[in-house]
């Protein structure tokens, strides 16, 4: 009878072929490589390490693997009909308009209208594309990371 052996999470394996995926992705749907990042549950960190030549990693975790590595481009084209609840988004963008990013920069980062950004800033749509949705954290994670770093240079 053969033996069954759980996949060690812990290994490390050859990032080139994942950095090559998640590039891939990106290109082949037209999102940003960090809104692909955040779909498969890849933190922004380790994402910009596969993709950015500067800092490139050179091995990864088997799990981190296996989540970029399970993503379809299908999928992610699925994000653009699938409608969530607008609630979570409509947080962040009314934080991030309270910081004072502007409302044409967030309809760039979030792939839409300024007057669909400004809906979101009131808490008025009910429920938006799931792919807005996403943008929206990624953006929200990325001015967090951005004012935790301007709080650590200050001190």
């Amino acid at each position: 009878m053969p033996r069954t052996t759980a996949i060690d999470p812990t290994a490390w394996v050859d990032a080139a072929p994942f950095a090559a995926h998640l590039t891939h992705l990106a290109s082949s749907t037209g999102l940003p490589w960090p809104v692909v990042a955040a779909y498969a549950g890849v933190s922004q960190r380790t994402a910009a390490r596969l993709v950015l030549r500067r800092c490139r990693l050179r091995r990864i975790p088997r799990l981190t693997a296996q989540q970029i590595i399970a993503v379809r481009p299908s999928e992610l084209a699925i994000l653009r009909s699938r409608w969530v609840d607008a609630q979570p988004s409509c947080r962040r963008v009314a934080d991030l308009v309270a910081r004072g990013v502007p409302l044409a920069l967030l309809a760039r980062q979030l792939g839409c209208s300024p007057d669909l950004v400004a809906r979101l800033a009131d808490g008025s749509p009910a429920s938006i594309p799931a792919e807005v949705a996403l943008r929206a954290r990624v953006a929200s994670e990325t001015v967090d990371r951005a004012s935790y770093a301007r709080v650590l240079r200050a001190a």
